[in-house]
Parts: structure tokens; sequence; C-alpha cells
């Protein structure tokens, strides 16, 4: 008896611990979906993915002055259905003109205008690791992006100077990738200061090879030259960068590949407002656009101003290549500038590529130089830059009907400082002039036309620097032609957007080439040179005066 009371009050105990269990199970499950319902209530809901932001912030967070960032991305991601991917709802792309925008824009399979939001990877060759699925899809899911731009430099050490392997094999990565997520894709031929014409032939070999590989796929897109210049858009020479444009667009095209064709602007990739007087449209080609690039610390209405007369002239925009600090790549940030920026961008329906996805110690890169992650990144493991990057862009998303990236925004901590003084081993050597490590601003000296100038050192390796200057006019008058002097100990080897009037000693003399020499009020323009100095040695530029 005594064995089977002690057995009936086991069963007893076994059937209450279940019922306990499953009572603090339920509790459990409604508590928690109570919380993301009110989450849910503050943020978009026609999604196909699960809010992929922790929302921790508490209003006494609010308050603080040094505001602690106490939201993080989650690593979690889902796959959604093909058809809510990016490519699932918008499919194949072209260039059109539609009723909603004055200049022809992108447009998707249904003829409905589309943006493409992209983040721009630094050169491959130097930061590979970038080139993921995993990391693609973190910018799909967790950025609101849907477009990847793979910069592949034919020099610096790239494609065309030991590394056509290693980015052959990138690219195949990377498309795929893309194409798996249902992401679009930008081949960039990054063309960075010189006359595209000089690799012609190198150029016309590669796409033709890409054309070939990839007519049959919707996701790609091709930038036949990044930023060139030495020459203007068109001249009638056939060495400018329209004759460029139009034998490599041509060798696309008869690879049967009607995939839209970005094309470099003269001086920077900044004066998209020069290509209305030879479009190649009047040559008969379809499916082109023309880049603005631009630089929130550096640019301002001079260059949007830029991009209003070409879209008052029907001129097709893409933003291909943008940062929220100034033109060196480095220095401080000008988000305010920034946001004007996306206004014009998002009032027109011109798409854009953040540069740069790599954690460069530089303040365009969107990684901090202090995260070797290359997915599921965290926001304590981005720049100031990338946080603001992903917040505008799932902004963006947002709004867009049918949007698979949703969550709330994630604020940057200001109170953080980001190192950008160190460098990298992947790109030492890098002579990218406008997004290199900033060493040294020189002293501006107000001339009496009213211009000054700033020359700025930008990456620095054992034996050689790069450097870039610019002329501004703060007159209210326009110029017509200005000379440049200023001491510095390296020896100049090439320049661009100038010329060497002289050299003695320690001291250079350079003036504006015939295409650059006016200068309107409150406008400016660029130059930049390589130069050659002892293995280990620290230059610096001084005395600069503008006449």
């Amino acid at each position: 008896m005594t064995k089977r009371k002690n057995s009936k009050w086991k069963i007893v105990i076994a059937c209450i611990v279940v019922v306990l269990l499953v009572v603090a199970g339920s509790v459990y499950f409604w508590q928690n979906n109570l919380s993301k319902k009110s989450g849910d209530e503050t943020a978009a809901t026609d999604c196909t993915l699960s809010n992929s932001v922790d929302t921790k912030k508490s209003s006494e967070t609010d308050t603080q002055s040094d505001k602690d960032v106490t939201e993080s991305i989650s690593d979690f991601t889902e796959n959604p259905e093909n058809s809510d991917t990016p490519m699932g709802k918008h499919g194949a792309l072209s260039v059109k003109k539609i009723d909603s925008y004055e200049a022809p824009t992108i447009v998707d399979q249904q003829g409905n205008a589309v943006q493409l939001r992209a983040a721009s990877t630094h050169g491959v060759h130097w930061f590979p690791e970038y080139v993921n699925k995993d990391g693609f899809q973190s910018l799909r899911d967790e950025w609101g992006l849907n477009t990847v731009r793979l910069a592949i430099y034919p020099r610096e050490g790239g494609y065309l100077q030991g590394n056509q392997e290693l980015l052959d094999n990138k690219i195949a990565e990377g498309v795929e990738a893309a194409k798996e997520l249902g992401m679009y894709v930008i081949i960039d031929w990054h063309v960075l200061a010189y006359n595209p014409n000089e690799d012609l032939e190198a150029a016309k070999n590669f796409f033709q090879k890409y054309a070939e590989r990839y007519k049959d796929y919707s996701n790609v897109i091709f930038e036949i030259c990044n930023e060139p210049t030495g020459t203007l858009w068109y001249d009638g020479s056939g060495n400018d960068i329209y004759t460029y444009c139009k034998e490599v667009s041509q060798v696309i095209r008869n690879c049967g590949n009607n995939s839209i064709i970005i094309c470099g602007t003269n001086d920077w990739s900044q004066r998209v407002d020069e290509v209305s007087k030879k479009p190649l449209k009047d040559d008969g080609f379809e499916n082109i656009m023309y880049s603005i690039h631009f630089y929130a610390a550096t640019h301002y209405d001079n260059i949007k101003n830029n991009v209003r007369s070409a879209i008052s002239n029907g001129t097709p925009v893409f933003a291909s290549e943008f940062g929220c600090c100034d033109a060196s790549g480095n220095g401080g940030y000008d988000f305010a500038n920034a946001d004007d920026w996306m206004k014009l961008l998002k009032e027109n329906n011109i798409s854009y590529a953040c540069w740069s996805l790599c954690n460069k110690a530089e303040s365009a890169s969107c990684i901090s130089s202090s995260c070797s992650k290359t997915s599921g990144w965290k926001t304590s493991d981005l720049t100031e830059a990338g946080v603001w990057l992903m917040n505008t862009s799932r902004g963006f998303a947002e709004v867009e009907e049918g949007t698979m990236s949703v969550g709330v925004p994630v604020e940057s901590d200001k109170s953080e400082t980001t190192d950008k003084s160190g460098t990298t081993d992947k790109s030492e050597k890098s002579n990218k002039s406008e997004k290199s490590d900033k060493a040294q601003t020189t002293s501006k000296e107000l001339s009496t036309n009213g211009c000054f100038a700033t020359i700025v050192i930008g990456s620095e390796w054992d034996d050689g620097v790069t450097a870039d200057g610019v002329v501004k006019n703060d007159s209210s008058n326009g110029i017509s032609g200005w000379t440049v002097e200023f001491d510095f100990e390296g020896e100049i080897s090439n320049i661009w957007c100038a010329k060497m009037v002289s050299h003695s000693g320690n001291h250079y003399v350079i003036e504006a080439e015939d295409y650059n020499k006016e200068v309107g009020s409150g406008e400016q323009v660029t130059f930049g040179f390589n130069a050659t100095k002892a293995a280990g040695q620290k230059v610096t530029i001084t005395n600069v005066v503008v006449k």
C-alpha cells in the first residue's frame, strides 16, 4: 500500500510540474508577441522579413547629452521568397522617360520608377573579402540596399597590373551572390584621374568578356569609366570621353547585351551637365546613364546645379559614387549637406552608390577600422558614415511599396571618436587620390583676384605620394585663368587638371588647362598629382599662393 501511495503522489507531482511549465511557456509567448506588436506599431508592417533591429533604447537614454547607442543590428536574417527580393519585384531594368520625372530614369519591367541604393566596395584587389554572399545579404536585409558596386581598378595594381585572376574570380563571386540574393550589381571599371582612352583596347576586351558572359543576367549593370580626367566630355578630337564611351558601349551592345551602361563624365564625374551637348542617344544608344560623383563636405550647390542643369536638359543621371566626408575621403562629415543631396536624388529618382564598403581607416569607410567582420555587422562595427547610410537607405526602403527592409533607425553615437589616422595593409600603396588618408592640409592664401588654393597630401607610401588641390573663387566676379605656386620636397611625376609651368628646386608653378581656366564666382576647380620621394621621407606642401 505504501508503495502504491508513493507512486500515486509521484504522478500527481509530475502533472503539476507539467501544468506549471505549460503556463510559464504561454506567458512568455504572449509577452514576447505583445512586445513585438508594440514595436511594430511604430514601424512599417507590410514586409516579408522580421524586424532586423533589436529596439532597446529607453526614454532615459534619449535625455542624456552623451547618448549611448543601445540599439544593435541583429545577426538574424531570413530568406524571402524570390518574388520579395529586389529583382523579384522589379526584374530587368531600363532607362525610360516617364511622366513623374523631368529626365529619363531607371524603371522596372512594369514601367515603374526604381531607385537603386548601393554600397560601393573599395578597390576589390585591396579588399576582396567584402565581396561575399553573407555580406551582401546583410546589406540587403539590414541596410535597406538593393545593389552592390564592385570597384575594379584597371591600374593602381589592379586588373591590368597583376591582379586579373583575383578580380575575375571576385567578379564572378559577386555577380552570382547578388543574383542568388535577388540584388543588382554594378561592374565598375574604376578609371581614376586619367583619360580612359589610354586603356581603350583593354577596356573593350574587358567589357566584351563580361557583356557576353552576363548578357542573359537581369541584374548586371556596367559602369565603363569611373572618374576620367584630363579631357572634355566632347571636343571632336576622337580622344574625348564621349568617343571612349561610344566605342565601349558599342562593344557591349554588339554582344547582344542591353544592360544599363553608366558613363563617367569629365572633372572627376562632376560635369554631368555637359553631356547634353553630345549625348549617346543621338547615335542610337539606349539604356545609357551618366555619372555624378560628390562628397558632401566638399561639394555644395555648384555641383548640385550641374545635376539640376543635366536633369532639365533630359540627361539620365546616376550618382554612382558619393561620400559624407570631404573629397579626400577623409576629414569631417557634413551630414546636413549629405541629407540635402539625398533630397535632390530622391526628388529626381536618381540612384546612388556610397563609397566605401571596407574598414580602411578613413572617414569615407562604412566599417570601423577596428572591425574585421565581413558580414553581420553590429552598430558598434560601423563608422558614423556607415550608420548614416544604413538609416538613410532603410528610410527610403520603408516608404517603397512592398519593401523588404524595415526596422527602427539606428542612431550613431556622436560621442564616439573614430580612428581615422591609421592605414591598413591592404590599402597602403593605394594612390586613389580623392579617397586616401589625409596627411596634411596646406594653409590658404587669398590672392588679389579673390581666389584661394589648398593642396592636401592624400595617400603616402615608402617612395611615393598623391596630392589633391582645389582652387576656389570667393570673389564676386568670374576669373579666366589661374596659377598656383607652392613648395614641395617630392618630385612630381604626373599631374592632372593642370599643367606644369616651372620647377626649380622645391618650388613648383602650375597653371590651369584650357578646359578649366574659367572659374565662376563661388565655384571651384580641382587638380592633383602623383610624386616620388626618398624612401621613408616625410614630405610637406607649404607656401601655397594662387594668382
